[in-house]
């Protein structure tokens, strides 16, 4: 079988693949510490989990609505009102298999061969390959370890063109952890003003999971006009620690949504029922559930900058939100173990502590940035203690 062109220009997802690497390990009696995986440690709350059962044991679990289940894009209606102060009535909000799945629908509904579309790097893996998929082309603009990964305005405009479908934000930003600040937003909406046919997607799904402040901040609240050319991506794998339910939602115009809709008509038909009813109990939590969230992850990125923040040229600063660090380990480079082979650059460094100290972390290469890698603190402290133990020991034994 010939396969198509599309398939063949894209990757694997380097964090999938390190993944499976990981648990190959695992499966021959290893004891991997998953440092590279994006998910909490905890369990989902016990409300979300007692509906998910409640569902099955009725029975109820038809089909829904490709938009999703009304109840739910009314809850998040009003989660959106709440924290955005924005209001979305339900048919401007879709519900799909996960945030990637939103980010697909809308690529495929908007983007033509040759439309570009601006990324901040480092960026999420997925973003450029989702982009290549859907015929178009991505536009990397660059921001700085030295500069904090602020984005820097001048730069932005330089790269939008006649051809600029979207901008891509992603705050708090996975991987390096950087949430814009208020000041930061407003720089670039003076330049989306100046360009009136860019959209701008919107990727909070670590909206939560934000450590320098209690309030949701994003362009479209700020300034509420851009709305009407935005995308908001959200879900529930990060916050609510429902990654393997794959429960998404976007939130835009309703001519957008309604191409989106079209798109997973004719894909999945509709997300997963049993994770829509219960991701209505998780909108209802209240914000003490987040806070708990908030103060372990914060402890458990004590852990990890404090194991390592003295490991001589391992460079990293304090995550602001989500729950990654992203280091530079440019000074191992050319280094190696004895008996091994030289380390080159990120993924060859990734690989060598796998094997070797059975620790599993995503080369920043993956994300945009070469000579980095991408540290989850996401797990049990334990492990955590552990896989930062293992690291120490590694990098100390490189010569």
């Amino acid at each position: 079988m010939r396969f198509s062109k599309n398939m063949e220009q894209i990757s694997m997802s380097k964090t999938a693949e390190i993944a499976d690497l990981a648990l190959s390990l695992k499966e021959k009696g290893k004891k991997v510490i998953n440092m590279a995986s994006g998910e909490l440690s905890f369990k989902p709350d016990s409300a979300i989990r007692r509906e998910a059962c409640r569902v099955i044991n009725k029975g109820e679990t038809l089909y829904t609505q490709v938009a999703g289940l009304y109840e739910l894009r009314e809850q998040i209606s009003k989660k959106l009102q709440k924290d955005l102060n924005v209001k979305y009535t339900s048919d401007e909000i879709i519900v799909s298999n996960g945030g990637k799945q939103v980010i697909f629908n809308a690529f495929q509904s908007t983007i033509n061969r040759g439309d570009e579309v601006i990324i901040v790097s480092p960026y999420w893996v997925s973003y450029p390959e989702i982009i290549k998929f859907c015929g178009g082309k991505s536009k990397i603009l660059n921001s700085k370890r030295a500069e904090d990964f602020s984005i820097n305005v001048d730069e932005l405009e330089k790269l939008i063109t006649a051809k600029t479908k979207w901008l891509i934000l992603n705050s708090p930003n996975n991987p390096t952890g950087v949430v814009y600040t208020r000041e930061s937003l407003k720089k670039i909406i003076q330049v989306l003003n100046r360009h009136p046919n860019v959209w701008v997607l919107l990727d909070d799904i670590y909206e939560k999971l934000n450590f320098s402040s209690k309030r949701s901040i994003n362009l479209i609240n700020i300034d509420t006009k851009l709305k009407r050319r935005s995308l908001l991506v959200n879900g529930f794998s990060k916050g609510y620690s429902m990654t393997g339910w794959r429960l998404g939602y976007g939130a835009g115009p309703k001519i957008l949504i309604e191409a989106m809709k079209k798109i997973q008509s004719q894909s999945t038909s509709a997300a997963n029922t049993i994770a829509q009813n219960a991701a209505i109990k998780a909108l209802q939590l209240d914000e003490d559930y987040f806070e708990d969230i908030k103060t372990s992850l914060i402890k458990r990125r004590e852990i990890v900058n404090s194991a390592l923040a003295n490991l001589d040229g391992f460079r990293c600063k304090f995550s602001q939100g989500a729950f990654y660090i992203f280091p530079s380990i440019k000074s191992f480079l050319g280094k190696r173990l004895k008996g091994k082979d030289i380390i080159y650059d990120d993924t060859s460094f990734c690989l060598q502590l796998l094997s070797s100290k059975h620790v599993a972390v995503v080369p920043g290469s993956s994300f945009g940035s070469r000579d980095s890698i991408r540290i989850s603190y996401a797990l049990t402290e334990k492990d955590l203690r552990i896989g930062c133990k293992r690291i120490k020991q590694f990098c100390e034994n490189l010569v």
